[in-house]
């Protein structure tokens, strides 16, 4: 038999103790509630198929690299209301989405394919050899499995996750259908991605949260395979959807891609979590950590 230490068994009970004496934990979950039904209002004009969006930048700068929005389980395309009409304002000429649905008869590798057929329709009516991903909960999954399984690392320049269970979630345990099976720890998919991480040329960014209730444990939202070599970034007492729509993250999900286009091969975090001034970290480092406060 294996035992645990005191140590062992009380850490958990300590870190929520602690969460539960912060102002800011409940500040955080009430601005969840407010997020989430903000979401739930706007999710019926998710539903109606969008065109592919092209056009005039509304400012100054033109960055025709597509950019392709994946939303997460039990969400659709209406939660990215904020960060593409703040991609449109910096520049973006191709701002696209795609919608699935998560709890039907498909899982992850499934909808990646699905996300690899929408990238190469993208590509095709577009013209560009690279693409930009951004995507939310399991949409961030569905990019790592694109990418890492499926060729997606020849196209994708950069890839963006923001609160997904990259290596499982304990939430997916009360979720129907073969998609939250493989997004439960120590599915087959989550061994996959682990052990098919490898260097690559795409820059990999993630979002994570201290207030996450359905990435369980919140740590798994970060990317810390050393191989992908990404950045981490933490979005202090925001919850699951609320880090979607948050404009702190969309501006920074915003300067990621702004980086990526400046050709100078960088992401550009907003604030490092040691309180330093911000510097651009060289895609060629390894994992990195900071802080949108």
């Amino acid at each position: 038999m294996i035992s645990m230490s005191p140590g062992i068994r009380t850490e958990p009970v300590r870190i929520v103790a602690t969460a539960l004496r912060r102002p800011e934990t409940y500040r955080g979950y009430a601005r969840e509630t407010l997020n989430t039904a903000r979401c739930a209002l706007l999710y019926p004009f998710g539903m109606l198929e969008a065109a592919l969006h092209t056009g005039q930048p509304r400012g100054d700068a033109v960055h025709d690299t597509p950019v392709l929005l994946v939303h997460g389980y039990g969400h659709n395309r209406s939660g990215w209301f904020l960060v593409e009409r703040l991609l449109r304002d910096a520049g973006f000429t191709s701002v696209h989405t795609m919608n699935y649905v998560a709890f039907g008869r498909e899982g992850v590798p499934e909808l990646a394919r699905r996300l690899a057929a929408r990238v190469a329709e993208i590509q095709r009516l577009t013209g560009a050899e690279k693409v930009h991903v951004v995507g939310h909960s399991n949409g961030g999954v569905l990019i790592r499995w694109f990418i890492q399984e499926l060729g997606g690392d020849e196209v994708v320049d950069t890839a963006i996750t923001v609160a997904s269970p990259h290596e499982g979630t304990v939430a997916a345990l009360v979720a129907p259908g073969p998609c939250a099976r493989d997004l439960r720890p120590g599915s087959n998919v989550m061994r996959r991605l682990a052990i098919g991480a490898r260097p690559m040329p795409v820059r990999w960014i993630a979002f994570y949260s201290n207030l996450d209730a359905l990435v369980v444990p919140a740590p798994s939202a970060k990317l810390r395979a050393p191989a992908l070599h990404a950045t981490n970034i933490l979005v202090k007492d925001h919850g699951h959807i609320g880090m979607m729509v948050s404009p702190k993250v969309a501006r920074s999900i915003v300067a990621q891609l702004e980086a990526a286009e400046t050709g100078e091969g960088s992401v550009l975090p907003l604030q490092r979590s040691d309180a330093g001034a911000p510097r651009r970290r060289p895609a060629s480092e390894g994992a990195a950590s900071s802080e949108v406060s």
